[in-house]
């Protein structure tokens, strides 16, 4: 018997729903539209009726009458869990929508409804919720010294969930005055403080509380793999610094200006720059009308700007100086305009501003709003989070994204499959389309088949596009967007051409919402690092999320960073996250983009195993193979092979298997014939005759098929991305391609 049992609102209670006897219920189910080989699809039913029963709408409620009131079981706005079973078997799990309420002869008669899978139900769970709204508070944890420490030994920080990294945020770190990498400037910028360096969080961590509070649970031998453990999101935003507790930085900006001319003399005097002045202000506090200093709440990075209006308009008239403690910390020649810097103070530092006038002339600077020029004014733009010692609070850094874009760009990247378990209700089955279809039994349908319809074979040829693209989002980065700008594509990407086949039309492009984790050089320095600076050197606002391996501490790697005294402490390894999961990778590592690029540092040779290589290349060969066929046929499906199927699943059919692709409008209310599409299963076809699997590190040499004196083919040489160098007398040879050369951003 065929039952359908829906939860309330609270889902709390269940209802059994009472049925129209011999009308047909009609499922679909369908794992993947292979023309769109990006999208899952679940299944779900055709329209179906049931009847205004006492029962029925004891729970649903007076649909027709639009004054009645609402119903507390059920809302027609609102998801409801729903399960559909024969004989206590269930044949579909998800929720129900009303989609239309029949009245017949004035009287309420029918409410058509709608059956929809449980993914479609996690989607619309996810749709509008950030990856921010998630709650991280058990992630929540003081940035100093040792707990930088233990995030990169042994996972002792939060279980490993975070892991601390290098990246440059907007401090443009040179080989000059803004150095990590050595002491001999022996100055305030020499030395990393804690906040100055980002928290990366672990993917799987943001993978199981995505779920988790959507109230799903999932099975993935990928997601618990050693391979995905060490992937890392940085947890950056466009902030300077770690985002403190509370973002305590933005309530402490000032600005103040002279309230009547200055006269200047030939010593510096502080300029009595007050906050009373229009236009003036003081959030923190920290601005004394008596000293005219500002002073420094917590140890942090400032940012000043100056505008100095001299009453006459000769120029190089005066010097300017900013102090901080008493200490000069930048001079500079007046006569005139803006200025802006930024320099450490630490708790408790003052800072103002003196001027004196050259020679004997006298200079007199304007007052704000004496109708001459344009005032006197400094501000303190901006001030950093704390550098050391704040509370972390994950959520205020992490990038912006929503929750269901950050799952389905990992769809993309792996070619993710989402199925939903038949046997347990929200629970999801996730793995890589190659992983999962390996997962599936062999079942022989061929004496199922209906011969008195016709059994079509096709080939695929309809379903292909003549380009082909998997790519990750624009970087904002003035690397990525170098690369951009030359070469009109992300770097990263990966395109088909089928240029052999006539009949394909059009494009399809299978893109993330990640930006690349572009590696390079600090200038003058073996350092590398992921720089998110734009061509003027400032960090980047809005960056997009990006994915990164965590590689543990790499070793030489002379740098400096502060304890949680300030005082700076030689660290001889460099906490390494690259888009490889290798430190100098070769051609057995894996690579987090799509297709083969040179680096901007130096590797051994770029990795075989990219997302498109790993991920994709089979399901694009099954699909665009010669040989690759369509089958439709119609199938006497008992109830039996419905509840035990998979799509994983290989049928075979008279000589050949088949994976289903959908399953057509089968009556759950009997045994019938129903009409199935499949595709047909490829063998493992490879992308080329010879494949590269290792490489001579002494020579450079490229080696092929598991053996050591194997060198393959120009053509395969070529084909993932490497150089062939022809010799007229011994053996051709293939070899890595160079170093890409960095750009320079400013």
């Amino acid at each position: 018997m065929l039952t359908l049992t829906i939860w309330n609102a609270a889902e709390t209670t269940q209802h059994t729903i009472e049925l129209y006897e011999h009308a047909p219920v009609n499922l679909n189910y369908q794992f993947a539209d292979v023309s769109n080989i990006n999208t899952s699809v679940g299944s779900y039913s055709q329209t179906f009726r049931i009847p205004a029963t006492k029962r029925n709408t004891n729970f649903f409620g007076n649909l027709s009458n639009p004054a009645t009131e609402p119903n507390s079981n059920f809302s027609i706005k609102r998801k409801v869990r729903a399960e559909l079973n024969y004989n206590t078997v269930p044949l579909m799990r998800g929720y129900i929508q009303v989609k239309n309420i029949y009245v017949q002869k004035k009287d309420f008669a029918d409410i058509e409804l709608v059956f929809f899978g449980e993914v479609l139900n996690l989607t619309k769970a996810l749709e509008e919720k950030d990856i921010s709204a998630l709650d991280t508070t058990d992630l929540e944890h003081i940035c100093d010294y040792q707990n930088l420490q233990l995030s990169w030994y042994a996972g002792s920080l939060l279980s490993g969930n975070i892991v601390y990294g290098v990246m440059d945020r907007g401090r443009n770190w040179t080989e000059g005055e803004d150095s990590i990498y050595n002491n001999e400037f022996i100055d305030q910028y020499n030395g990393l403080w804690a906040a100055e360096l980002t928290p990366f969080v672990k993917i799987k961590y943001l993978v199981d509380k995505i779920f988790s509070e959507a109230g799903f649970t999932y099975s993935s031998s990928f997601f618990d793999s050693v391979l995905f453990s060490k992937m890392m999101m940085p947890c950056y935003n466009g902030s300077l610094m770690v985002r403190a507790e509370e973002n305590s930085a933005e309530s402490q900006l000032a600005a103040a200006g002279l309230a009547s001319d200055f006269v200047l003399s030939s010593s510096y005097q502080t300029i009595p720059i007050v906050d009373t002045v229009t236009g003036g202000y003081d959030y923190g506090s920290n601005f004394s009308n008596t000293t005219h200093k500002w002073t420094a709440p917590y140890d942090c990075l400032v940012t000043v700007s100056i505008r100095t209006n001299p009453v006459n308009s000769q120029t190089n008239m005066y010097d300017l100086r900013t102090y901080i403690n008493s200490a000069v910390a930048v001079t500079s020649a007046g006569g005139g305009g803006d200025t802006s810097y930024q320099r450490l103070c630490l708790a408790g530092n003052t800072v103002y501003f003196a001027a004196k006038r050259q020679g004997q002339q006298g200079v007199t600077l304007d007052a704000l709003g004496a109708g001459r020029n344009e005032g006197t004014w400094v501000r303190i733009d901006s001030i950093s989070e704390p550098l050391m010692k704040q509370n972390v609070i994950i959520s205020d850094n992490l990038p912006k994204i929503k929750q269901v874009d950050f799952l389905m760009g990992l769809q993309k990247m792996f070619n993710l499959v989402f199925v939903p378990d038949s046997k347990i209700p929200k629970h999801v089955i996730v793995e890589p389309f190659q992983d999962y279809m390996s997962t599936g039994t062999q079942k022989d349908w061929t004496n199922k088949i209906d011969y008195s319809k016709d059994l079509i074979v096709s080939p695929t040829t309809d379903m292909q596009r003549n380009i082909h693209d998997w790519t990750h989002a624009e970087g904002q980065d003035f690397v990525s967007v170098a690369v951009q700008n030359s070469t009109g594509r992300t770097y990263g990407r990966m395109r088909i051409l089928d240029t052999d086949n006539d009949f394909a039309t059009g494009e399809q492009e299978i893109k993330t919402p990640f930006a690349p984790y572009l590696m390079s050089n600090i200038p003058s320095s073996s350092i590398t690092i992921h720089r998110a600076i734009d061509n003027t050197g400032k960090g980047v606002k809005e960056p997009k999320p990006m994915i990164a391996f965590w590689n543990g501490q790499v070793m030489p790697a002379n740098w400096y960073l502060r304890n949680d005294s300030g005082v700076e402490v030689l660290q001889t390894f460099l906490p390494s996250f690259s888009n490889y999961d290798g430190v100098t990778p070769s051609v057995g590592n894996n690579d987090l983009n799509f297709g083969y690029e040179r680096a901007f540092f130096a590797t051994n040779a770029h990795p075989l195993k990219t997302l498109y290589y790993k991920y994709w290349m089979s399901l694009v060969n099954e699909l665009y193979s010669e040989t690759s066929r369509l089958l439709t046929a119609y199938i006497n499906l008992s109830r039996a092979d419905i509840q035990a199927f998979e799509f994983s699943d290989k049928i075979y059919i008279k000589d050949t298997y088949y994976r289903i692709l959908k399953i057509h409008n089968y009556d759950a209310t009997k045994a019938s014939v129903t009409k199935v599409d499949f595709i047909k299963v490829m063998s493992d076809i490879k992308d080329c005759a010879d494949t590269p699997t290792g490489q001579n590190l002494s020579t450079g040499v490229i080696t092929f098929n598991s053996s050591s004196l194997d060198y393959g083919s120009q053509a395969c040489c070529e084909r993932y991305g490497y150089i062939w160098v022809p010799r007229k007398s011994g053996v051709s040879q293939c070899y890595p391609q160079s170093i890409e050369e960095t750009p320079v951003n400013l």
